[in-house]
């Protein structure tokens, strides 16, 4: 963010003597914009060193803990959390050992190495480093701040009202499982564990993995870190301290809201992670919110939410589709469905649609800003069926086939018929006009017999 500043401020010096007494303030700004980002870095380092400081004697319990972990995940063929709200596994699916939570203590160790070293040499992140930090930020307003209280109303807040109508019937002892794919900073997993579910969350992204873990398991008190989401948005600001404020996270303590052991984390790609065998049946139900979009492809996400659910299971889902890979390049696959493809392909993998509804729903929006984005996103409710897809390629065309066959016949408008005269409909249609009809045929019958008998020679009056 550095190097934005430094533009903003050469920006500044090019401009007229005139033009630079017009707009005194700025140089101002661009101070404030540099304490706010030492502010975002301060928050970063913390989360960093939360897991990076951990000695060889610490460094060995995690190891213990990450056997006796791999042991009690292939007894019950799941991921497992750790630290107090939860923790995280490695992209295999196993418990992953380092600092809290679980989070891999290399990994953070290697990031905060590689920040000083930036620091030191002055270097800048790659963009699209920078992005991924802006992206958590922003992140951060939706999940954990009261600022972003609108949009988990709008979404997270449907979802768990429908997952608790799924199962208002449930009388196992043990709570109905949910995996949450792409759970990012891990506020609607922390809200279905809150629920009474017991929640496990899937993100890929080591970026959001770290900082979730951080906030579920390394916060003592509401409000406890500040930053600056906004300070990198430039454009459509109404006021320069609306870019430049300061939002609380988070908005909550996280273990106040999460029971002992109803969440954890599982790092990995979701197909990767859950495609596994062992991971068949094993949840209750599955919600995914703003995620199928992020699939290559869309497919191999429907075969696995239908593979990892149990019989009757049921899949919630809220998002639009903004296919993330659409713009990609052209070696990198990218199947883009509409949304009647999507669901017709989630139809035939073998799930019902039981509910479907459109709602407007924002995401990581800037409540103060002059351009917000709010889409139209489909939230549905599916439950799985007994129905299965063959194996078998060529008995999987047949079925299709006949079933497109099926489908075709009933979209086809009836052919009209022919009513037979032996209908009674018609002959009580008829017997009116012929009762009235008898009375003028008996009134012609003597001209029609004259005239008989005139053709037949006969004269007037003879038998």
């Amino acid at each position: 963010m550095e190097h934005e500043i430094r533009r903003w401020e050469h920006n500044y010096r090019a401009l007229s003597a005139r033009h630079r007494a017009l707009l005194a303030h700025l140089p101002a700004k661009a101070a404030a914009a540099r304490r706010a980002v030492q502010q975002n870095q301060m928050f970063i380092k913390a989360l960093l060193m939360e897991f990076a400081g951990l000695d060889e004697e610490d460094e060995q319990q995690q190891q213990q803990q990450q056997q006796q972990q791999q042991q009690q995940q292939q007894q019950q063929g799941g991921c497992v959390g750790a630290g107090a709200a939860g923790g995280s596994s490695d992209e295999e699916g196993g418990a992953a050992g380092g600092g809290s939570g679980g989070v891999p203590g290399d990994l953070a160790a290697g990031a905060l190495r590689s920040a000083n070293q930036m620091e030191a040499e002055q270097q800048q992140c790659g963009p699209a480093d920078a992005e991924k930090v802006r992206y958590v930020l922003k992140n951060l307003v939706r999940d954990w701040s009261a600022e972003g209280a609108l949009e988990r109303q709008q979404c997270y807040a449907r979802l768990v009202a429908a997952l608790k109508q799924c199962f208002q019937g449930w009388s196992q002892p043990q709570p109905p499982r949910v995996l949450l794919p792409g759970a990012g900073l891990g506020r609607l997993c922390a809200e279905v564990a809150a629920a009474g579910f017991e929640a496990q969350g899937n993100e890929f992204s080591y970026f959001m993995l770290l900082t979730a873990s951080f906030l579920l398991n390394s916060t003592s008190c509401s409000e406890q870190w500040t930053v600056h989401p906004w300070v990198h948005m430039t454009c459509n600001n109404v006021t320069n301290e609306d870019q430049l404020r300061a939002v609380g996270v988070p908005d909550v303590v996280p273990s106040s809201l999460v029971p002992p052991g109803m969440l954890s984390m599982c790092a990995g790609d979701f197909v990767e992670v859950y495609s596994r065998p062992d991971m068949a049946g094993s949840f209750d139900a599955v919600v995914t919110c703003f995620f199928i979009d992020t699939a290559h492809n869309i497919l191999e996400y429907l075969e696995v939410i239908h593979k990892v659910l149990r019989a009757g299971g049921f899949w919630l889902h809220m998002g639009p589709l903004l296919w993330h890979w659409a713009d990609g390049s052209p070696d990198e696959l990218s199947v883009e469905l509409s949304l009647a493809d999507v669901q017709q392909a989630a139809l035939l993998t073998g799930f019902r649609l039981l509910s479907q509804e459109f709602v407007d729903a924002a995401y990581i929006a800037n409540v103060r800003s002059m351009y917000k984005t709010v889409y139209q996103a489909a939230f549905w409710t599916m439950q799985k069926t007994e129905q299965q897809l063959p194996q078998d390629l060529n008995e999987l065309v047949q079925m299709l086939a006949l079933q497109r066959q099926q489908q075709q016949q009933q979209q086809q408008p009836p052919s009209p018929q022919t009513v037979p005269l032996t209908d009674p409909r018609r002959a009580e249609n008829q017997q009116p006009e012929q009762q009235q009809q008898r009375p003028e045929q008996q009134q012609q019958r003597p001209e029609q017999q004259q005239q008989q008998k005139q053709q037949q020679g006969q004269p007037d009056g003879l038998q």
